[in-house]
């Protein structure tokens, strides 16, 4: 019940943040450019004739080494949590939320709003400017955001997916034919039909950090996956 309680959370906020201030921390470029390919950079790219900077949309950029694959229908959360693409940019956790690369941004939800105690916390995560999922923190303290831990990435973008399971897109048979029957099913209310859970939890610390190695695949009544969500956070 935790679980669902906290994935029905973050799902809300999901949709909450698209009425909060759209503005970028003050630790991250609140300009972004871009080179000749698309890519974003930290300085401005060249001017043109009429000294007007030339900036293209972002372009996906595979891995160098692409990360390790399980076998088909086995599920393995360590190979989950290194297969993760948003916007077609490849994120891996757990990772320090300033360590996301330029073009990154994030919006932090507001603890006391949020019911959020310290040491926790959640963030809106954005790519050059486009929203793409929610993000939840371990270790994050008032002033040193940077610093904090991202230990679960939430999406419910058709342009992103977790492993392969992609929202409005993947399907109830595809996630079984990927990662196998789920360790436990749980029927909910709309806005979710049901949700599988894969891997462990132990539930949540003294700090209401959710202690979880596992993967929610939530879907909608037609059986099409609507939220998908990995964590990773047992150490």
């Amino acid at each position: 019940m935790k679980k669902a309680i906290i994935l029905l959370l973050c799902a809300s906020m999901l949709s909450a943040a698209g009425c909060m201030e759209k503005k970028m921390p003050e630790s991250k470029p609140k300009t972004i450019y871009y080179d000749d390919n698309g890519n974003p950079v930290a300085t401005p790219p060249r001017k043109n004739g009429e000294g007007e900077i030339e900036t293209q949309p972002p372009v996906p950029t595979e891995p160098t080494t692409p990360p390790p694959t399980a076998p088909e229908g086995e599920f393995d959360v360590d190979i989950v949590r290194q297969n993760i693409y948003i916007k077609g940019q490849l994120v891996q956790i757990p990772v320090k939320l300033g360590e996301f690369p330029v073009g990154w941004t994030y919006i932090l939800y507001d603890k006391q709003k949020y019911g959020l105690e310290e040491g926790r916390g959640m963030a809106k995560m954005y790519y050059c400017g486009e929203e793409m999922g929610t993000v939840m923190l371990d270790n994050c303290y008032d002033g040193k955001e940077d610093e904090s831990t991202v230990y679960s990435i939430s999406t419910s973008e058709s342009d992103s997916n977790i492993y392969g399971i992609t929202p409005r897109v993947s399907t109830v048979e595809d996630v079984k034919a990927h990662v196998g029957e789920p360790d436990e099913v749980q029927e909910m209310e709309k806005p979710f039909k049901h949700m599988f859970t894969y891997g462990i939890s132990e539930g949540t610390d003294e700090n209401g950090v959710l202690r979880a190695n596992m993967l929610d695949v939530s879907f909608d009544e037609n059986g099409v996956v609507e939220l998908v969500s990995v964590y990773y956070s047992i150490k």
